[in-house]
């Protein structure tokens, strides 16, 4: 399962297994990140099944703080450093530009070095 491989070894695994996985993919489909934006996620299917993932939610959908979210932005191992994450990023930046929002939020983890340049390389800045 994609998101297994892409978290395990990573300052982000502490131990999940696949259900934990299978029932972090349910939380974000059923809403429990905030309504979950289908049509600015996306994913990438390669050769030996999903190979990357960027999947978007509405933090406080109608408050004035209302603001997408990158729930999740995963990449098997064996394709990392391909630009899959990057482009599916992109993708549902672009996305969410065509429905009239011009922020994306995340969170990451401050030792998740690999994950923070990516971010860094497209252009997200810390919240002040």
């Amino acid at each position: 399962m994609l998101m297994l491989d892409a978290y395990q070894g990573t300052v982000d695994y502490e131990g999940e297994s696949l259900d934990d996985a299978l029932r972090e993919i349910a939380h974000v489909c059923s809403g429990s990140y905030g309504r979950f934006l289908r049509d600015c996620s996306f994913v990438f299917d390669g050769v030996a099944g999903l190979s990357s993932a960027c999947l978007v939610t509405m933090l406080n959908e109608g408050k004035p703080d209302e603001t997408p979210l990158l729930a999740f932005a995963m990449t098997r191992k064996q394709d990392q450093r391909r630009g899959l994450a990057s482009g599916l990023i992109l993708r549902s930046v672009a996305a969410l530009s065509g429905l009239g929002y011009s922020r994306l939020s995340l969170a990451v983890t401050a030792d998740n070095t690999p994950a923070r340049r990516l971010y860094d390389r497209l252009g997200f800045k810390p919240a002040q």
